[in-house]
Formats: C-alpha cells, sequence, structure tokens
C-alpha cells in the first residue's frame, strides 16, 4: 500500500487541538477565517473510550504517561494526545487568572493590553457561559468529596466545591479516562466541534514536524501522518496557512518545534509546573470512590502555595497505592471501597528548561527547590490531618523513609523533622508553563503581547508556554481566556472576504 500524502491550504494553521488550539480555532473560525487543526492523537468517541485507566492512557495520554523529567528523580509529565488535548481527560477543574498574577504579569512583562481588567472579565463569563460552568452539583459529589469538605470544615480551612465545566453530569468517576457521556464540555465535545460547524478542518493523526518559513514569515506546517497505533508512520502531509502558523503543542513540545524552526533566546526556557503527591485514608464506613465528580472539591492554601484536591481513582490504580505486602496488602484491597484519596499540586519556585533532543524528542530537566519539598512535607501533613478530622483510621502519607501507615494524629511526627528529599515523594506533574513566555521586551520573552513571536512574522504561539510564571491554581480557564482575547485581535487584524477565507479544501493523496 502506498504512503498517503495530505495536501492543505488555509488561512490559519493550528497544531494542537487543546485548551490553547480548541480556542483559537472557535474563534478564528466564527469569524469566518479558513481553519485547519492538527492533532497527533487519535479522535476518541464517548462509547468507544475503554473503562479501565490503563487502557484509556495508551490510546490518550502522550508516551503511555511514562514521559518524565530527567535527572536524578524524574517526575511524570501528564499530557493528553488525542482531540481536546489534556482537556479531554483532566477533571475539568476551572480557576480564573488570579488577580495577583494578573497583576505580575502586567507589572513585570508589559502584558497590560492582552489582561485589561473589563475585557479579561467579559471572556471569562462568555466561557463560562458556552462551556457551562458552574460549581459541582452536590447530587453527584460522592463520597470522597463529601468527606473532604468534612475534614476542610472540622479543620476550620477554606475548603470550596470545584467548579467544571459540564453539562448534565452523572457522576460516574472516570473523568481521566474521558467521560463516557460526553458531559465535561472539554474540547473535544465543545470547541473543536463547534469550529469544524464554522467551516474549520480537522486532520488526526497528524504530527508537525517541521514549521515553514519564507522571506521572514510563518507559511506553513509539514509532518508525518500516523498509522493507527500512532507510532507507525504512513504518510506525510504538508499544510499551508496564508495568514498564520499557531502552536498550540503544550509548554513541552511548543518549544522544540520553535527551535528547529530556528527560534534562539528564551526559547525553552523557564520551564515551569505545579508537580504533585497524593494522600491515602481508610474509613470504617464506604466511601464509594467510582462514584461521583473525579474531583469535586478542593481547598486552596495560595498564601502557602499549594492547593489540597480530592481525586479518586479506579480500583486498579488505587490498589497500587495501599501499603504493605502479602496478606497484609491482601487484607487492604479487601477493602478497597473504604478508601479516599486527596492529592495537592504544589505552586513550586523551581524552573528548568526543555531541550531539542535526538529526534526532536523533548528533554526536560526540571527539580524541585529546598523549598518547594518542605511545601510538599507540609501540604502531606496538613493531607493527613484532615483525613483524621474526617475520621480516617488509617493514613497513608506515602513518603519514603517514613512510616507506610499513620493510626492517629500523633504520628505526624514522624513527618515532621528529619530531611526530605526528591526521592522521599511520588511526584507527577499536568500544569505545564513557561517555555515560550509573552511579553512587551523581546529581550525577556519569545512572544509579544498579541501572542505573535518577537522573531518570525506570523507565527503564534497560544498554549500555557506563553504564561510567564506557573499560577497555583488550575490553568485551563486561563490559557482559554487569553487565546481567546489573542485570536479576537488576531481575527480582526487579518479579516478578509468570506468566500476568500473558505480556502482551498484537503486532498488525500495514497
Amino acid at each position: 500500500m502506498g504512503q498517503q500524502r495530505i495536501v492543505d491550504e488555509t488561512d490559519f494553521v493550528i497544531i494542537g487541538t487543546g485548551a490553547g488550539g480548541a480556542t483559537a480555532a472557535r474563534v478564528l473560525a466564527a469569524a469566518g477565517h479558513g481553519v485547519v487543526m492538527l492533532e497527533e492523537g487519535p479522535q476518541l468517541r464517548a462509547r468507544a473510550r475503554p473503562r479501565e485507566l490503563l487502557d484509556s492512557m495508551a490510546q490518550s495520554m502522550r508516551d503511555f504517561a511514562t514521559q518524565t523529567t530527567r535527572g536524578g528523580h524524574p517526575i511524570p509529565l501528564l499530557q493528553g494526545k488525542c482531540v481536546g488535548g489534556s482537556t479531554a481527560i483532566n477533571s475539568g477543574i476551572i480557576w480564573r487568572l488570579p488577580e495577583d498574577v494578573r497583576a505580575d504579569w502586567i507589572e513585570r512583562f508589559g502584558l497590560a493590553e492582552l489582561l485589561d481588567a473589563q475585557g479579561l472579565e467579559e471572556t471569562f463569563e462568555r466561557l463560562e457561559d458556552e462551556l457551562n460552568i458552574h460549581e459541582t452539583d452536590a447530587e453527584v459529589r460522592g463520597g470522597n468529596n463529601e468527606r473532604m469538605a468534612r475534614g476542610a470544615a472540622a479543620l476550620g480551612l477554606p475548603g470550596r466545591v470545584i467548579h467544571r465545566n459540564t453539562k448534565d453530569c452523572r457522576g460516574a468517576g472516570r473523568c481521566l479516562q474521558g467521560c463516557p457521556n460526553d458531559a465535561r464540555q472539554s474540547m473535544d465535545v465543545s470547541y473543536v466541534p463547534r469550529a469544524i460547524a464554522d467551516g474549520a478542518r480537522l486532520h488526526v493523526r497528524c504530527r508537525a514536524r517541521k514549521l515553514l518559513l519564507e522571506g521572514g514569515r510563518a507559511v506553513g506546517v509539514v509532518g508525518d501522518v500516523l498509522g493507527d497505533d500512532g507510532r507507525r508512520t504512513v504518510g506525510s502531509f504538508e499544510v499551508r496557512a496564508r495568514l498564520g502558523v499557531i502552536v498550540a503543542a503544550g509548554a513541552v513540545h511548543t518549544p522544540v518545534l520553535l527551535a528547529r524552526a530556528g527560534l534562539r533566546g528564551l526559547v525553552g526556557e523557564r520551564f515551569q509546573a505545579h508537580p504533585g503527591c497524593a494522600v491515602v485514608g481508610e474509613f470504617d464506613e464506604p466511601i464509594g470512590m467510582s462514584f461521583g465528580a473525579t474531583q469535586g472539591y478542593e481547598v486552596p492554601m495560595r498564601e502557602r502555595r499549594f492547593k489540597i484536591e480530592a481525586l479518586s481513582l479506579p480500583p486498579e490504580t488505587l490498589a497500587a497505592r495501599l501499603p504493605g505486602a502479602g496478606a497484609e496488602w491482601q487484607a487492604r484491597l479487601a477493602k478497597l471501597d473504604h478508601y479516599a484519596q486527596w492529592c495537592v499540586p504544589i505552586r513550586m519556585e523551581a524552573m528548568g528548561t526543555v531541550r531539542r533532543g535526538f529526534g526532536d524528542v523533548p528533554v526536560v530537566k526540571y527539580g524541585p527547590t529546598a523549598q518547594d519539598l518542605e511545601r510538599a512535607r507540609e501540604a502531606v501533613i496538613l493531607i493527613c490531618r484532615m483525613m483524621f478530622a474526617a475520621g480516617a483510621r488509617e493514613v497513608y502519607p506515602g513518603i519514603a523513609r517514613r512510616p507506610e501507615v499513620l493510626r492517629s494524629v500523633a504520628d505526624l511526627a514522624a513527618l515532621e523533622t528529619g530531611e526530605v528529599r526528591p526521592s522521599d515523594f511520588h511526584m507527577m506533574a499536568s500544569h505545564l508553563f513557561g517555555t515560550a513566555c509573552a511579553g512587551a521586551d523581546p529581550q525577556q520573552s519569545v512572544v509579544g503581547p498579541d501572542l505573535q513571536s518577537h522573531a518570525v512574522g506570523g507565527l503564534y504561539v497560544m498554549d500555557a508556554s506563553v504564561f510567564p510564571t506557573n499560577l497555583g491554581v488550575n490553568p485551563q480557564h486561563s490559557i482559554m481566556a487569553l487565546v481567546w482575547r489573542a485570536s479576537e485581535r488576531l481575527a480582526n487584524a487579518a479579516r478578509i472576504p468570506l468566500r476568500q477565507a473558505s480556502g482551498a479544501r484537503a486532498t488525500l493523496r495514497a
């Protein structure tokens, strides 16, 4: 069988269909511009998604969730690789850009125009209306979330019900596998179909390899067409863009594409994240983690640079979190319905780098500072206190070189003293930022306030790569708001007659 060859032409080509890429497509297509979306992963239909988390990860996550930072103590970096990107496999937690972060970005990075308070407020309101963002309904909170609310109240902590982008949620408890009912209004359910309805085109299993530059401008993208296994190359594609190329491949892969195109300076620098760890507790009464919003309750502790969240796990993954071996582990396994799990993403001070490695594989170097590790310890201890306050009979803190099982608040003393090392925590990170920083000064940033490259005309970055710092809260809503505002201005600046915007149709050559 011959190799496939996809050739297409449009006004704007967008690499990636996550929070940034899909929002740009939604805005530009609605304005009448021709749009082509490129997605490296597959398009997953709700009813075809596996129930088991490991099977789902194989379909929808980059490198089967084995992508990690480099170094002595790797941290897994979780990223979606499917239509909708990470929005298709997250819990749909929605936070607006914190005001202190907005003020910092304006003062230090010159982003006042992009972050105008009134304009940002109007954008957030529109997103919240279109994506049905609201507080998690009481009837689908489930035992894991309700138990956390009880623990937070007992300790007088500032807990709140999580706001999510859902419609008719049934509490299936499978957010991380991809909602089986299309209740979460992730990009594969909302803005990608909406952009297509407005004339955009979508090419799946297309891995961008190289940005095409001519005369100092970005004019297209070339890359590989992948087979159904997501690894084998079965062809190639070339998409030409008359008005612009938008890179929205995420904070790890966006800088690799930019570096291959010859961009230098701060490309790949300032990598930041919210690594986190989790605590499991056993309760006398059933928790029923298999029902309810995967994440429906949280305790923001911004002044302490962390946020505690409920996080339900499917049975096969939860079982791996239980301590002990042999008969002891089996006894705990028999009580699988009696466990709660709460996690803590940490707003770390650490900064790392993303470099273009052999075969264009990203090389991420990043490690927590000593202060970051102390915050992780502080957060785990607080979660343990919450667990006991909520009625737990045993708590499993998950810190190496400390007791595996705690049976009272007094046992927490063993966690409070002694040195903590990176290897003591089982961390992973899903909020990644900063490798193509936005700013007014070309010496201190990669893209301008309009999210266009300082170095290459017609080249835009529209994902969390442009965030100058991490946030301390879930970034999806902020990504969408910033991209919406930049895309709206781009749509107006590049407006052309509708008859011309429709562009050439794609061709497929065998």
